[in-house]
């Protein structure tokens, strides 16, 4: 059998909701499962071949002016895999930020490098917060998912569009929990890496023995809030 990993999994969540084409699998995980699972454009193509490979899902080639185009459908042994991955334990969490990398190794770059890789990465992470919050607005728009969720319109029978694009009133809830976590964690990447920046500029070098001042206060700060 084909190995399984949480792209494929993330991939069989979209489908439960409703067929996609290969290319709008992509675009719909770009703009929404990136923000916790980034992957390759490339990698998300070979899952959705994979998903075919366990029978998880079908394809079908459609007819587009001259060309073809793959839609993908969930099959039973889909929904069956999707309900029995969420019984299972997660990986524990993995935090591919490379800002952190770089000042983990921090003691090979000069103060002014490396404060401007952490303010680099405290404007990421402020872009990636504008765009989730831009999201947040359209929910909450007059006409939007939380709207016809109220209203009891839309979902799988009755599926509407909203600004060009379908809606999934029916996942709010899901959606809005995973934003309310990202939105913190962002809110806190941005808000750090801003902050120390402005420590790191004092520095006068990145070698231990020229940036130690506020090292153990750092560290007891650190421990004092696990309740070292």
């Amino acid at each position: 059998m084909a190995s399984t990993s949480p792209a494929t999994f993330g991939l069989l969540g979209l489908l439960a909701a409703r067929p996609w084409t290969g290319y709008e699998l992509t675009r719909q995980v770009q703009r929404s499962l990136r923000f916790a699972w980034p992957t390759s454009e490339g990698h998300l193509y070979r899952e959705q071949k994979r998903l075919v490979e366990l029978g998880w899902a079908t394809v079908e080639q459609e007819p587009v002016g001259r060309r073809t185009r793959r839609r993908y459908t969930i099959t039973a042994a889909g929904r069956i895999a999707l309900k029995e991955w969420q019984a299972t334990p997660p990986q524990e969490p993995q935090l591919h930020v490379e800002g952190v990398l770089r000042v983990f190794l921090g003691d090979h770059a000069s103060p002014e490098e490396l404060a401007a890789s952490m303010r680099t990465t405290g404007s990421q992470a402020g872009q990636m917060l504008d765009e989730l919050h831009r999201y947040v607005a359209e929910y909450l728009a007059d006409g939007g998912p939380l709207d016809m969720l109220e209203r009891g319109l839309g979902g799988p029978r009755e599926r509407l569009e909203f600004r060009g694009r379908p809606m999934f009133p029916e996942r709010l809830h899901a959606v809005a929990l995973a934003i309310d976590v990202l939105t913190r964690l962002l809110a806190t990447v941005e808000a750090w890496f801003d902050e120390t920046a402005d420590v790191v500029e004092q520095w006068q070098s990145t070698s231990g023995s020229d940036s130690t001042a506020g090292t153990r206060e750092r560290l007891e700060r650190i421990a004092s809030r696990r309740g070292g």
